[in-house]
């Protein structure tokens, strides 16, 4: 073996060495992203970074240990929006955080109600996720869009909102009240939780569902998108 091909063996090596020991300890962490949970900040398919070097505050993207008879254990990744002694409430689908809106704080994704002739004028590069359904008036299909381009389009008014009286077995389950993603609170966090949210609100299964989480259980704090799989 030459000598610049075992440099660059040793070098080799010594990246993997390193990669395995930022990774171990979380300083360095990275995952792979299976879901669209977190659309549009994260997409599915991502290879993201994250590191427990950074104390986690309200509006990061965490990673936390989770855990359930149909998960088993597990890393998932939200956004921690409200902690200890917060007042969490979502009306409408606007999450208030001690009285105030924080969702204009991000861009964000929600689902649509559009008819045939509003989905065929979209630009193809703005739909994401997307049903056809049972036509309800005139409305022909749910559509997953980003926040600012359904405000472009002049679809704001679109928004798929579920009604007030309409309860969410799985959030009764949880929080024994008649709530709903869109309708939730108030409810002041506990010591050591933290409410975590995706960035895909309608299409998210996160602490509306499944409870707050230990912030002993934040694992990192997300820094950057690396590449996407399967991106152009």
């Amino acid at each position: 073996m030459n000598k610049k091909l075992k440099i660059t063996l040793y070098i080799v090596i010594g990246l993997i060495v390193v990669y395995q020991i930022l990774n171990m300890t979380g300083i360095l962490a990275f995952f792979t992203i299976p879901t669209t949970s977190n659309l549009p900040t994260i997409q599915n398919g991502a290879i993201v970074v994250a590191s427990n070097l950074v104390t986690p505050k309200r509006g990061d993207v965490i990673t936390y240990k989770f855990e359930d008879s149909i998960y088993g254990k597990s890393t998932w990744m939200h956004r921690l929006l409200a902690m200890e002694n917060d007042t969490l409430e979502i009306r409408k689908g606007t999450l208030f955080v001690n009285g105030k809106n924080v969702d204009t704080n991000y861009n964000l994704q929600y689902s649509y109600f559009l008819s045939e002739e509003e989905f065929k004028a979209l630009p193809k590069n703005t739909i994401k996720d997307f049903f056809r359904i049972q036509p309800q008036g005139n409305d022909s299909y749910l559509v997953h869009l980003e926040e600012k381009d359904a405000a472009k389009y002049k679809l704001a008014s679109k928004r798929a909102i579920t009604p007030k009286d309409k309860t969410d077995q799985y959030i009764k389950a949880k929080f024994q009240q008649h709530w709903n993603k869109d309708f939730f609170g108030p409810l002041i966090i506990p010591k050591g939780k933290g409410f975590v949210l995706g960035d895909n609100r309608d299409n998210s299964m996160d602490s509306r569902h499944y409870g707050l989480v230990d912030m002993e259980d934040i694992t990192g704090v997300y820094l950057a998108t690396l590449f996407v799989i399967g991106s152009n």
